[in-house]
């Protein structure tokens, strides 16, 4: 049986550069980049964005990625870290698990359904 975990914010508790604010894209580890659907999305320490995002759960664990990418620096994107969406998952209300890496600290919050 699939399911589906409907992203629902995504907080930036600490950003990666100093200046505080980091660009940010969102995928499946090994995937195509789902958000934005396309660039960054500027995020500042402290700010939360809005997501209304659904991603399907098909067949067991989903692992989605987040980076940190430093445009015109020339450098690769880095990876601020994964976690790990659960078909069992389902019903438990809000769910919140952290990207933590590279120097920033993000937290996802979502729900299964």
């Amino acid at each position: 049986m699939s399911q589906l975990a409907k992203l629902l914010e995504l907080t930036a508790a600490t950003s990666q550069d100093r200046d505080g604010e980091d660009e940010i894209v969102m995928s499946r580890v090994g995937g195509v980049q789902f958000f934005p659907t396309s660039g960054t999305v500027s995020m500042r320490q402290g700010s939360t964005t809005t997501l209304d995002i659904f991603v399907p759960i098909f067949g067991g664990d989903v692992q989605l990625a987040l980076h940190e990418v430093d445009r015109g620096s020339g450098m690769p994107a880095s990876l601020v870290g994964s976690v790990s969406l659960k078909p069992e998952e389902a019903g438990r209300g809000r769910i919140r698990k952290q990207f933590a890496g590279a120097g920033a600290l993000y937290e996802l919050t979502y729900v299964v359904n």
